[in-house]
């Protein structure tokens, strides 16, 4: 009698597994913006990323394409956060995506209003990610024109540039250092409070 108890019990159990695996196996096929959500919420922030891009290819929706790249980027998936940047960059409704994030993240109750642009902090992502794969000359003034050309006149607080600079500084990389140094002296910015303390930083790195 516990013989076929037990048998039973394990019958209902594969049984159960089986139904789990597939329906799980119909959610990401169905359903893959639920599932980035679903994985996202349990920290397997790079299955949520791949989901995001499945909704991207399904719908078409470029917030699940900049969620991709977002978490691509961030996870040391730096071949991916390219591609899906380059992607992003080029898409029709990029400019209106990026207004609609401002216009949500102004929305937010208690959030203070530090003048966060998400145009600035994506291009700014996507520079430090083309640094990061550069192999030659050419592809790290890719990532410096780039900033360059993102980065306001007024030099506001989380442009493209001081992205760069500060992951040229963390790599230590002082080459780099000196050509974004004399890019950004060429150009035409506001010479505020960040862009004295960002060409200081630039100095001392080079200097050292």
């Amino acid at each position: 009698m516990k013989k076929l108890i037990l048998k039973t019990a394990l019958i209902t159990l594969g049984v159960v597994i089986v139904l789990a695996v597939a329906a799980f196996g119909v959610a990401s096929l169905c359903a893959p913006a639920a599932m980035s959500d679903f994985t996202y919420s349990l920290g397997m922030n790079v299955i949520s990323g791949d989901y995001a891009y499945q909704e991207y290819e399904r719908s078409g929706d470029l917030s699940y394409l900049a969620r991709s790249f977002e978490i691509a980027a961030t996870t040391g998936r730096d071949g991916k956060a390219q591609q899906r940047f380059d992607a992003l960059y080029s898409a029709d409704g990029f400019d209106e995506m990026c207004e609609r994030r401002n216009e949500q993240t102004a929305q937010v109750d208690g959030l203070p209003d530090v003048g966060y642009d998400y145009r600035n902090y994506i291009c700014g992502l996507g520079a430090c990610v083309k640094y990061r794969l550069a192999g030659s000359d050419e592809a790290r003034q890719q990532a410096i024109s780039l900033a360059l050309a993102e980065t306001a006149q007024e030099f506001p607080s989380g442009n493209p540039v001081a992205a760069l600079a500060s992951e040229a500084l963390k790599a230590k990389d002082a080459a780099f250092c000196r050509t974004l140094l004399a890019a950004v002296r060429a150009g035409s910015f506001e010479q505020n409070s960040l862009y004295e303390y960002v060409t200081v930083q630039l100095e001392e790195a080079v200097n050292e």
